[in-house]
């Protein structure tokens, strides 16, 4: 029977560990500028809701003057209007590196929407849930959520998307 020398098992842990590292840091993208515009496999975006539809999600600046946050509740989701509809996921600074996740809605979506957001980076990330609604009638439009990463350097690893139908007035 064959010993196994124990520098070899050592060494071998050791590079499987930098193997693993240098893995996570190719998959992830370093924030050093705002100016910076990607979409990629980082993203993975779930779940189907008749009229809303997945658009982009995009590095870029938190624009000026910066979204305010939503007030909906899973009780009293927040109306969207026509047109164009900017929230702030969390705190938000113009000017900062941000992730800008953008949905489309028709005048087909129906009730109340959940859409929670989770960003996985060195700094600034977190998670959020938003909880939104058509405006008495149906109207057509976007919404844009901004997750503010900070202004210090940052490396982006990953950003989760979920969307899903509320039932009845409210939502889980």
């Amino acid at each position: 029977m064959n010993r196994i020398n124990g520098k070899l098992i050592y060494g071998v842990t050791a590079a499987s560990i930098l193997a693993l590292i240098a893995g996570f840091a190719m998959a992830s993208i370093s924030l050093t500028t705002t100016t910076q515009n990607a979409t990629g496999n980082y993203v993975n975006a779930s779940g189907a809701v008749t009229g809303v539809t997945y658009t982009s999600t995009v590095l870029g600046a938190t624009s000026s003057p910066a979204p305010a946050a939503s007030t909906g509740t899973g009780a009293a989701p927040q109306a969207v209007a026509a047109g164009a509809n900017a929230f702030c996921a969390n705190t938000c600074t113009a000017g900062d590196f941000a992730q800008v996740v953008t949905y489309t809605f028709t005048t087909s979506m129906a009730g109340s929407i959940q859409i929670n957001i989770q960003v996985t980076a060195t700094v600034g990330g977190g998670v959020a849930t938003l909880y939104l609604k058509q405006a008495g009638a149906a109207v057509a439009g976007t919404i844009v959520i901004t997750w503010d990463v900070g202004s210090a350097t940052s490396s982006l690893t990953a950003v989760t998307l979920g969307l899903q139908q509320c039932s009845g007035a409210t939502c889980p």
